[in-house]
């Protein structure tokens, strides 16, 4: 852990460098602009696997980098981005174009992120480093198809058509309706510092099979005085031949100014998936999860954080999850 530390640390100040002649925004002309983020992590995690005894597991890379292109022509906007994982070689992730109809009404056709789920999917918008729920499967990621959204005094809407609701990847859709189409459908209240969201998804043919998924998700957030305040609860059901499975997850969370520079984000989440099921019993969770973070520059922030989850009816007993993330974003 010593060495990872100061390898970590020798990484930060590279990266600081190369904040200090960074701009914060790339715009090339009044029509075109350039934006993305960079992030790399360190992490330890140790797992307690009863009987089996303990097992651990170090990262030290480059996680995630994106690179988005916007461009805009009087109604109409055109974005594409290329991403990366550590897991994965580059993709084009974002591939879309919206038309404003009316001054609260847009239609998008393309390639584009779901709208369910509160924590972010782009790492530079996370709280956290890791996410609340840690049976995962859930919250679905991109996909492609035709959205409609509204707004007006405080109320947004949206309702999509798409060729899936959860593709066989995080960075696309299953590309068939044969097997059946995704929909989604949301609405969002806000009032100044508060937001009511709920969602409901439906899935004709879970990532290319002839499954179906249905999931609820809603959440609320708030400010009281500096400290902002959110809970989720997010329900799923996978109807499936081999037999039915549900499960949920919920999240309680709280992130206050510490000063100018820092800030601190705790959270508790649990939840329960039928679908990892290794005994007849169904698996649950609880985690804990605490995150300092430090805004060093406008482009340069760096999170902090332990989480310990616990886990019931599973294959592991608990897990110990240290990491610290670095994200340059433009």
């Amino acid at each position: 852990m010593t060495k990872q530390s100061f390898r970590l640390a020798g990484w930060a100040s590279a990266l600081l460098a190369l904040a200090a002649t960074a701009q914060a925004e790339v715009k090339l002309n009044e029509n075109f602009s350039v934006s993305g983020y960079i992030s790399g992590s360190a992490a330890y995690t140790e797992w307690d696997n009863g009987t089996a005894g303990d097992t651990d597991d170090s990262f030290m890379d480059v996680d995630s980098v994106k690179l988005q292109s916007t461009a805009t022509f009087e109604k109409t906007t055109g974005t594409i981005s290329l991403h990366t994982f550590t897991s994965h070689d580059p993709v084009v992730l974002d591939a879309y174009a919206t038309y404003t109809i009316d001054s609260g009404t847009t239609v998008t056709v393309g390639k584009f992120l779901s709208w369910l789920g509160y924590e972010a999917f782009d790492y530079p918008n996370m709280l956290q480093i890791s996410y609340a729920n840690d049976f995962s499967g859930f919250i679905p990621a991109y996909h492609s198809g035709v959205k409609m959204e509204y707004t007006a005094e405080g109320v947004t809407g949206g309702f999509a058509v798409l060729d899936s609701v959860y593709g066989p990847t995080y960075y696309k859709g299953d590309g068939d309706l044969d097997n059946g189409a995704g929909f989604e459908g949301y609405l969002k209240f806000t009032q100044g510092d508060s937001s009511l969201f709920a969602a409901i998804a439906y899935d004709g043919g879970v990532a290319g099979s002839e499954d179906n998924r249905t999931t609820f998700d809603i959440w609320g957030q708030t400010k009281v005085g500096s400290t902002t305040l959110a809970a989720e609860y997010c329900y799923s059901k996978l109807d499936s031949a081999a037999g039915d499975a549900d499960g949920y997850f919920w999240l309680l969370l709280a992130m206050a100014p510490l000063n100018d520079k820092w800030t601190l984000t705790g959270r508790l989440s649990g939840g329960e998936n039928e679908a990892v099921a290794v005994t007849t019993s169904t698996p649950t969770f609880f985690k804990a999860t605490i995150s300092p973070a430090v805004t060093v520059t406008p482009n340069l922030g760096v999170l902090f954080e332990y989480s310990y989850t616990k886990y019931d009816d599973f294959s592991t007993e608990s897990a110990s999850f240290f990491g610290a993330q670095v994200i340059f974003k433009f």
